[in-house]
């Protein structure tokens, strides 16, 4: 059963023990996400999607202000490579502090964990997508991404 957290109007779901994922993040959501404990936020939402979004640079000011590390590894379409999956992999590898990874609705995050778990933290396919089915995004992409991604690695 997954863990759920509810600020505002998004919900940071538990994909798999220390790490959550969710939609776009605010300003106005930083302290809480603080209070809840996250110490590392991994932004893969490129800046300037929507009129109304908030940028990176300010999202990571507040962060920083409240002693959170934020990192920013945006891509969407076919902008996924293997330095960003790489650069994600690194960062979640051996780290043991709660942690948060946001895109526009989450699925985006769900998908390169799956491939940066599987391809560099020896996770398995299998049970990667079920995690990723299981806080309600769709991991039916993930084996073919793994398999390209697998060949260039």
């Amino acid at each position: 059963m997954s863990d759920y957290y509810n600020i505002e109007e998004s919900t940071l779901r538990n994909i798999d023990g220390k790490y959550y994922v969710s939609g776009q993040i605010t300003l106005s959501m930083m302290k809480e996400i603080s209070d809840f404990g996250i110490t590392l936020i991994i932004n893969n939402r490129p800046d300037n999607e929507e009129e109304d979004q908030v940028s990176s640079e300010d999202l990571k000011i507040k962060a920083e202000t409240l002693g959170i590390k934020f990192i920013n590894i945006p891509f969407s379409g076919n902008s996924l490579n293997i330095e960003k999956i790489i650069n994600f992999s690194d960062l979640i590898k051996d780290n043991n502090e709660k942690s948060l990874f946001f895109c526009r609705s989450g699925a985006r995050s769900s998908i390169i964990w799956g491939i940066a778990s599987v391809l560099y933290l020896s996770a398995d396919l299998i049970d990667s997508m079920a995690k990723i089915n299981d806080i309600g995004y769709d991991s039916s992409s993930l084996p073919n991404m793994v398999k390209y991604f697998k060949t260039i690695k």
